[in-house]
């Protein structure tokens, strides 16, 4: 038996060529370069070749960098970031799109359709395990309008999903003022949600700060 190649780049070059031949064009040839490589060096060298096509979808190249990152880099990400030489970050977002729910990716027509940008608007509404599953819901629901004849484009799945996530309610927000009187302005509360804030004029004595100040704790009450 002669020697065994395994194409890594080029396959359709060589589909094209080995079709040629194949129907009576034999005067064509696919030049190629032969290499010793191990798995991972073979899907660097892949993905260098495959990084800007465009008809690869961006869900199929995060689909098998989540493959390769626990096949060849035991699961961390800062060392195949560095084997890919791309930042963290941007290797980040394509994992996040590998990670959407199976249900999320079924409501988008095509995966061709699902972009890396839209996993980052995506992702936050799944964090919360109630949230989430209001957002799966509506996948679904997304999914069966389109089975039956629905035109639904990609914005408007954006929409329905974060529509299925019910808004927060703002913080209250609250005021007072303290030590007022006697020619002083005292010192302002201001609270909204957590934070509490207080503001005084910088020429209030040290005097009326601090009546102020007494004043506030003693009414304070979280």
């Amino acid at each position: 038996q002669g020697a065994r190649f395994e194409v890594i780049c080029g396959a359709r070059r060589h589909f094209a060529v080995s079709w040629l031949r194949a129907n009576n064009y034999p005067q064509f040839k696919d030049l190629i370069e032969e290499r010793v490589l191990t798995d991972e060096e073979a899907f660097r060298l892949a993905d260098i070749e495959n990084r800007d096509r465009a008809d690869i979808s961006d869900f199929e190249r995060a689909r098998d960098y989540a493959q390769a990152i626990a096949l060849y880099y035991g699961g961390t990400q800062k060392l195949m970031a560095e084997r890919l030489d791309v930042s963290p970050g941007w290797l980040s977002r394509y994992l996040d799109l590998a990670r959407l729910p199976q249900d999320v990716i079924d409501a988008f027509a095509s995966i061709h359709d699902l972009k890396e940008l839209h996993a980052r608007q995506i992702k936050p509404l799944l964090k919360r395990e109630a949230d989430a599953a209001l957002v799966l819901a509506e996948a679904k629901s997304i999914a069966a309008d389109r089975a039956a004849g629905a035109q639904i484009d990609v914005a408007k799945v954006l929409r329905r999903l974060k529509s299925a996530v019910a808004p927060k309610p703002k913080p209250k927000s609250l005021a007072a003022t303290f030590g007022q009187g006697q020619g002083n302005s005292g010192v302002k509360m201001k609270k909204r949600g957590k934070t509490v804030t207080l503001e005084f004029n910088s020429n209030l004595s040290n005097s009326a700060l601090r009546q102020a100040l007494d004043q506030f704790l003693e009414q304070w009450d979280q």
